[in-house]
């Protein structure tokens, strides 16, 4: 194996390697925006469970 073939296979190594890495990158990017939606809406139900039970205390009161 000649220096210019070894050279050229450390490359193709190097770009297999690198491609691989942005593609975990790319799946890591999806993850947090799911958590975040999941987030808003874990506090939209929380905001509705509060009105109802409030809705509710003010039935009870009167």
């Amino acid at each position: 194996m000649t220096d210019r073939e070894k050279k050229r296979k450390a490359a193709m190594i190097a770009v297999a390697y690198y491609l691989e890495q942005e593609k975990a990158a790319a799946a890591e990017v999806v993850k947090p925006n799911n958590a975040w939606a999941a987030m808003g809406k874990g506090m939209i139900m929380n905001n509705r469970t509060n009105v109802q039970r409030r809705g509710r205390l003010l039935m009870k009161a009167v």
